[in-house]
């Protein structure tokens, strides 16, 4: 009885677990929300790709710290702390995940997101995505960098980092 008891326990606490989102998925959900607003905002028309996809990390500069072509000291990827955050970021711990905030049907381009990047003392978020044009078969990756500010997400920059053709 205390075995059945205790794979019960077990199963529930399982699947209760699996069923709800952990707060870094809301956080997770937040910052990719955050990037859709801000390309809603500059006119931008497109459609969600329904989960990340660690592809679309193919070309950003990990080891060099996520540092773009601007050389400008005010940038946030030429910040010793967020060169230090990017270079420690290990790729290949983290896994694709579904993402459902498709508002629009816009089949002619489509923004890829890879899974958001946490700093340990969870102050800093980096967000990566492909932006893609069926028409003319071209597009960018793009990194966003975030900061949190009083228990909220803002960018603080983003970067054009590739161009895809």
């Amino acid at each position: 009885m205390l075995k059945l008891n205790l794979l019960v326990m077990f199963l529930s606490l399982t699947i209760a677990s699996g069923n709800c989102q952990t707060k870094t998925d809301s956080e997770k959900i937040k910052i990719h929300q955050s990037v859709i607003t801000k390309l809603k905002k500059e006119g931008e028309k497109f459609h969600i790709y329904p989960s990340t996809r660690k592809a679309s990390l193919s070309s950003f500069d990990f080891t060099g710290g996520g540092r773009g072509l601007d050389t400008n000291s005010n940038r946030a990827w030429n910040n010793k702390e967020w060169i230090s955050f990017v270079k420690n970021i290990d790729t290949s711990s983290i896994s694709d995940y579904p993402i459902y905030l498709n508002s629009n049907r816009e089949k002619r381009k489509e923004l890829i997101f890879a899974p958001i990047f946490f700093s340990k003392d969870g102050t800093k978020a980096l967000a990566i995505a492909k932006f893609y044009s069926y028409t003319s078969q071209t597009g960018s990756g793009m990194a966003w960098f975030f900061e949190r500010d009083n228990n909220v997400w803002k960018v603080k920059d983003m970067q054009i980092f590739s161009t895809i053709n």
